[in-house]
This record gives structure tokens, C-alpha cells and sequence, in this order.
């Protein structure tokens, strides 16, 4: 099975995305001289995700402004698409899944509180107990 242009993932592949922060600035990396140059060629971004249970890390590409959204504050990927690659290590291969999308931006609630909404329902009303 082969997934050439990566996996397309749907709103139940993440569920809620809240903003972390950004982790690092990846730079090119020059393979004639064989060393890093200061052309940024994309920035990664940590989320924590509702359905993964854990932080992802997200790669947005270098056209992109940074993103100076507030901790924790729920987001959305604009045209996310996750891709593997393999890891030779000794004898066996581990898998690296990463998530690359086109844009972060902000939506949703402020960091996932429910704020308490009053009752709809007057004081005194309803079934008594006996």
C-alpha cells in the first residue's frame, strides 16, 4: 500500500486542536557543502490534540508569518495532511508520522473552558423531592 501524496485526515483525526507554542525553525540544509545555511524552510508548531491524547507536531511552510497565538487557545489546520517516512535503526525501521499543513488559524472556544451558562430555567421551578 502506498500513500504518495500522504493521508488526508478528517475533524475525528484530532478532534479539539489547542496551541502550544512554536518548537523549532527548520533551516535548509546544504548537501554540496554539507552543512545548515540561514534559508528558513519551514516552521514546526506543538498541539495538543483532543483525540490523540497527546502533543503533535505540526509543520507549516517558511511563507507563512509566525504565529504569536495565545497559549493554549483552540486552532484549526487549514489543508492538513499527515505523511510517514521510515527510520533505519540497526536491523529493523521505525516509523515517523508527520502532520504538515498549509496554515494555523484561530477558531473555536478560548483554550477549551466551558464557561458556566445560567440555568434557563427560573428559580423554584421543576419536580420536588419527597
Amino acid at each position: 500500500m502506498e500513500f504518495k501524496t500522504g493521508i488526508i485526515p478528517n475533524e475525528l483525526t484530532f478532534g479539539d486542536l489547542f496551541f502550544m507554542g512554536l518548537k523549532r525553525e527548520r533551516m535548509f540544509y546544504d548537501r554540496e557543502k554539507n552543512e545548515r545555511t540561514d534559508k528558513l524552510e519551514s516552521r514546526i508548531y506543538n498541539l495538543a490534540s483532543s483525540t490523540q491524547k497527546e502533543q503533535i507536531e505540526v509543520t507549516i511552510p517558511e511563507y507563512i508569518d509566525l504565529k504569536e497565538i495565545e497559549f493554549n487557545k483552540q486552532v484549526k489546520l487549514k489543508n492538513p495532511v499527515i505523511k510517514a517516512r521510515a527510520q533505519a535503526n540497526g536491523n529493523f525501521a521505525n516509523v515517523i508520522w508527520t502532520v504538515e499543513a498549509e496554515d494555523i488559524i484561530e477558531g473555536g472556544s478560548s483554550g477549551g473552558i466551558k464557561k458556566n451558562e445560567p440555568s434557563k430555567e427560573p428559580v423554584g421551578v421543576g419536580g420536588e423531592k419527597k
